[in-house]
């Protein structure tokens, strides 16, 4: 994380998010400006967080832990998104791990600035609630397409989140051949299963393999078996 000092840029991210309406009772100089590189973590299960994190520009990946350890995909999330609201509410330890699928970056508030200004705040409070309220309906969500649909669908799908910026369009994105096995825990597959599924997808040119890396060659067609993305 890179903290920035820069003003006007902080003033312009609250006002075209809004959230300029909540946060006038702070004194800005408690908001700080962040940026976060692409993979870098952002929360890790499992640990304590002190702040409120408003991710106002790029993507994050949402993710748990299996009982074996591995990681599981619950869902890729663009800005304007909010981290760190449940914790705040139940004054407990981050519930999922959050990591920067693309450079992000975020407007950050310490819990003890926030219960000292806004805390009780009608408005912030339903602010709260409705972003919370939408994280449970997407976790419920996620317990049932991770069951009920194909793998063929999950790996379009994150295909498709890795290879669009938060705006939706496609950049070169290129996954390197060892990262399969891993792919295949985040989609919650086995290693041989993904396999075949990339050969396959080969074959029907949806995608191709170059030198250890995968390329998307028909974008169009990967959104078609991704079902507009089931994990955005």
């Amino acid at each position: 994380m890179r903290i920035i000092d820069n003003q006007p840029l902080l003033y312009s991210y609250l006002e075209k998010n809004n959230l300029h309406v909540f946060f006038s009772p702070l004194d800005i100089n408690k908001i700080r400006l962040c940026s976060f590189s692409k993979g870098e973590s952002i929360i890790a299960a499992g640990e304590p967080l002190q702040e409120i994190l408003f991710i106002v520009e790029g993507k994050v990946k949402v993710f748990t832990m299996t009982p074996e350890d591995k990681r599981l995909i619950i869902r890729f999330l663009k800005a304007p998104v909010t981290l760190g609201d449940i914790e705040f509410a139940n004054e407990e330890v981050a519930v999922n791990s959050v990591e920067a699928s693309t450079d992000c970056m975020a407007l950050s508030i310490s819990y003890k600035d926030v219960k000292e200004t806004i805390g009780n705040d009608p408005s912030f409070l339903q602010f709260l609630l409705k972003s919370i309220a939408h994280k449970f309906r997407t976790k419920t969500n996620f317990t049932t397409f991770n069951v009920l649909y194909p793998v063929e669908v999950r790996f379009a799908s994150y295909l498709l989140s890795i290879s669009t910026n938060s705006k939706g369009t496609l950049f070169r994105e290129e996954m390197k051949n060892s990262s399969i096995a891993d792919i295949a825990d985040l989609i919650g597959t086995s290693y041989r299963h993904l396999n075949r599924v990339i050969l396959k997808l080969c074959e029907e040119q949806v995608i191709e393999r170059v030198n250890g890396t995968i390329h998307i060659k028909n974008f169009e067609k990967l959104r078609e078996l991704a079902k507009d993305n089931i994990y955005e």
